[in-house]
């Protein structure tokens, strides 16, 4: 056994190392270290010294697990890159482990869990990986095993900054912006007693002097990047709750290990506020832990009236189920040491950019192990107040009043304020969006203003909802969304309404479900997101739409494409203003024009659609699952856009109107160079190719979007199926939809001896068409059905046989005939080159 002796002496040594000069793998002592340093103290202490930055992590902060955001700390004055924007990132856990001389900056994975199961704890931790974001060398330690560290590896990309660039410039393989590590530097610190702030300075450096222009030098553009680290919220009254598929509430999402026995491992708790009445045993009481506001001082002060009280607003709804005082709202302190970027502060912040990319976005941090939210915020659009006076003097005076010279009344102002932020604020509460909302109402509610006023004009603020405006001789009500509708009312008693009894979040489950068995009343419903994937062919349920209104969307759209026809018809007694330039009107021609291809393009998602329904079964009046869209609907639609797309017999406006579409050519200072134009930055010169508005061209590209949409593999594969999912004698089938197509577009050829001319319009729709059946056959992309490609061969040989004929019609124009030719012999070149293929044996594109 060592003598006593040998422990002094140990004792000794271990004292001399520690008090003396850096040890020989170069980690000095603290206390020498912190000679002539700074410190910021808080919940992890940073020092500053010679130039760097360091933090110092104790013995039992190390191994221990943060949560960490990464935001960017200014802005590209557009593209969705705002200061603040947390959206990029998610949350993540950061764990601090020493490696050596080194400790590792570690991002551990939250998302595989068996909290009751230790033995499959240790095997998760076997299993799955975690992230090295960085090694941070140690510059001094102390006897106890504090270290501190340098913190160099905050200045690298790990908020992945150069994709969010490049996504936000439209970069596609990201290779115009790189970080110049030479020119990346530490901004200010800053320490809070729940959370400390590192700001690093990157900059991005790109050869291409057009990419951005929102400072002066485009090759080098700085970003500020802030890393905020916090404790995770840990509330010890906070019970997770499990998710149900038919409530839009977020939810994240792990892999439990506890039980081996079950049909699926996936577990969901629900993102929410820890908000719980503060005594329980009363029918109301105020909030345990209430969600604090605090109204920026960069907000100006005419808005922050309508903006608290759009918060206040969801206090209705918390009144409901036993709590009040809920949600509160204060002004930013005029205090020095008030900080917005203290965790502890929920903040409605205002942005302002040269290019709009958003009106507002809810900024909402939980803990990605429990789904408990601890920071909320709202960013706000300096251009939402512009958004509401172009809806005013477009849409609203013209069509309601007559005219578009009164000033916007104030109260219209806060009412469009009032729909935002409640819709911004709910995100803040957990919720999704809900774009079926809008299906709740019919059109003559939404005309009475008694009716919107207590109901809204959706069941839900978490709709996309259009304003609310009808024609005369049509009745108006609100505008906007004014209040909370009884979507919103029965989700935030699902997301929070104490259980009686229940200890545990499956103790919940047989209440939850009770009150999620509502979704089939229309009042209830939700469909968001993900619903509305359009683009790939993924969303199928025409019902679930972004900017529609009432129950008969169709119907809605028909009056809204009329109401939009005349405002364009009547822009010249109304546009520009005596002294104004011409631009004006064409302002207005483009806000206007907007509106109506937005509702003349939405039948087309009628067109192969299906119901689908989130009701589980024995829920009341549930439906199954899928159910086409019956083909009388589906007719319906496609009328609609045979007129108001393809035909778009309304849209030929007159030569008095096209004539005084011109925009104000008005360069400023610039020197002529490298662009062309001169070094002008974008957004003070940005001039169009033409200097006339290409209405046929617009219209086109409408067109080859509702075709694209139309015959895209899954829309055809649904038509395909269709019959077979559905008892309806008479379902639409792939033959229906060709034979539609076929008479929209070429009813010309048929027969008639009396044409004479096609317009330019007309004959881009055939040439599109063609094409798209050409590709059908010649190239089908992978998940076309065959039946698809043979109906479109069918077409083809018709439509060679059809134009050969009417091009020989006596009278007809030059143009007309010499694109009667061209079609012939185009669809007779497809169908043999497809034929050619198919005897080949060469196989479909992929996709």
């Amino acid at each position: 056994m060592p003598s006593r002796h040998l422990f002094i002496a140990a004792a000794v040594c271990a004292a001399l190392l520690w008090g003396s000069a850096a040890r020989a793998d170069g980690i000095a002592p603290y206390e020498t270290f912190i000679k002539g340093a700074e410190a910021q103290h808080g919940l992890l202490t940073i020092w500053h010294k010679d130039g760097k930055v360091y933090l110092e992590l104790s013995a039992a902060q190390l191994d221990h697990d943060f949560v960490q955001t990464i935001v960017p700390a200014s802005g590209l004055g557009g593209n969705f890159i705002v200061w603040g924007n947390t959206d990029h990132l998610p949350t993540e856990l950061v764990r601090f482990e020493r490696a050596g001389a080194n400790v590792a900056i570690l991002w551990p994975n939250p998302f595989f869990v068996a909290p009751a199961s230790p033995p499959a704890a240790r095997a998760i931790d076997r299993s799955f990986g975690r992230s090295v974001v960085g090694l941070a060398p140690i510059a001094a330690e102390d006897k106890t095993g504090t270290v501190v560290v340098d913190a160099a590896p905050f200045l690298d990309d790990q908020l992945n900054l150069k994709a969010v660039i490049a996504q936000g410039l439209g970069d596609a393989k990201g290779e115009a912006y790189s970080l110049d590590h030479d020119r990346t530097y530490f901004g200010p610190t800053k320490a809070f007693p729940k959370n400390i702030v590192i700001e690093a300075r990157q900059d991005w450096m790109s050869a291409d002097l057009r990419l951005n222009d929102s400072v002066p030098d485009p090759r080098h553009v700085q970003m500020r990047v802030v890393y905020n680290i916090a404790d995770p919220p840990g509330s010890d009254d906070y019970r997770p709750r499990l998710a149900d598929d038919r409530v839009g509430i977020y939810n994240d999402i792990y892999l439990s290990f506890d039980n081996d026995t079950v049909l699926s491992r996936k577990l969901r708790y629900i993102v929410r506020w820890n908000l719980q009445p503060s005594d329980p045993s009363k029918p109301v009481s105020p909030a345990k832990h209430p969600m604090i506001f605090y109204l920026s001082n960069t907000i100006p002060e005419r808005w922050r009236p309508a903006i608290r009280q759009a918060v206040l607003k969801w206090n209705d709804a918390f009144l409901r189920i036993g709590i009040s005082d809920a949600l509160q709202v204060r002004d930013q302190p005029d205090d020095p040491n008030w900080d917005p970027d203290d965790i502890r502060y929920n903040v409605l912040r205002w942005v302002t950019e040269y290019s709009a990319s958003f009106g507002a976005d809810s900024q909402t941090l939980y803990d990605p192990r429990t789904g408990e939210e601890f920071r909320t915020g709202i960013l706000i659009s300096a251009d939402v107040p512009l958004f509401t006076q172009s809806e005013w003097t477009y849409i609203v005076d013209p069509v309601r009043f007559g005219r578009s010279t009164d000033p916007m009344p104030d109260q219209f102002m806060t009412d469009s304020w009032l729909g935002t932020i409640m819709h911004e604020t709910g995100h803040n509460l957990g919720m999704q969006h809900n774009f079926i909302g809008s299906l709740a109402y019919t059109a003559k509610q939404l005309q009475d203003k008694s009716f919107t006023s207590k109901n809204g004009i959706a069941s839900t603020v978490m709709e996309y909802a259009p304003a609310n405006v009808w024609p005369k001789p049509y009745a108006q009500g609100d505008y906007f969304q004014t209040a909370l509708g009884p979507y919103d009312y029965y989700a935030m008693r699902w997301a929070y309404a104490p259980i009686p009894g229940a200890r545990t979040p499956e103790d919940e489950l047989p209440t939850l479900h009770r009150w999620a068995s509502a979704w089939s009343d229309p009042r209830y419903r939700y469909a968001s997101d993900e619903d509305v994937a359009w683009g790939d062919g993924h969303a199928a349920d025409p019902r679930v739409e972004q900017g529609d209104l009432t129950n008969d969307p169709l119907g809605w759209c028909g009056v809204q494409l009329g109401m939009h026809v005349d405002l364009l018809r009547r822009l010249n007694d109304r546009f520009p203003a005596v002294g104004e330039a011409y631009e004006a009107e064409r302002d207005a021609f483009g806000a206007v024009f907007g509106g109506y291809l937005g509702c003349a393009e939405m039948p087309v998602h009628f067109i192969g659609g299906q119901y689908l329904s989130r009701a589980h079964r024995g829920d009341p009046n549930a439906e199954p699952p899928i159910v086409p869209v019956p083909r009388d609907t589906q007719r319906r639609a496609f009328d609609m856009l045979d007129r108001y797309v393809f035909t778009a017999s309304d849209l030929r406006l007159s030569p008095a109107l096209l004539s005084r579409l011109g925009y104000s050519e008005w360069a400023g200072y610039g020197y002529v160079g490298l662009t062309g134009y001169g070094n002008l930055p974008q957004w003070a010169y940005d001039p169009p190719k033409r200097h006339d508005v290409p209405l046929a061209e617009q219209i086109a590209r409408a067109q080859g979007q509702v075709l694209t949409q139309m015959f895209s593999p899954a829309v055809l594969a649904r038509i395909a199926a269709g019959a077979s999912e559905t008892r309806d004698a008479h379902p639409m089938t792939l033959a229906d939809l060709f034979d539609w197509m076929h008479a929209g577009v070429y009813r010309e050829l048929a027969g008639s001896t009396s044409l004479r001319g096609l317009d330019a319009v007309r004959r881009g729709l055939q040439q599109r068409y063609l094409e798209t059946l050409g590709g059908l056959y010649l190239k089908p992309r992978a998940g076309t059905p065959e039946d698809a490609s043979a109906l479109a061969r069918a077409q083809l040989v018709v439509v060679g046989d059809e134009a050969a004929k009417a091009a020989h019609t006596p009278g007809l124009d030059a143009t007309t005939r010499a694109h009667l030719a061209r079609l012939a012999a185009r669809a007779r070149g497809l169908v043999t080159a497809g034929d050619r293929r198919g005897m080949d044996g060469s196989a479909a594109d992929g996709p």
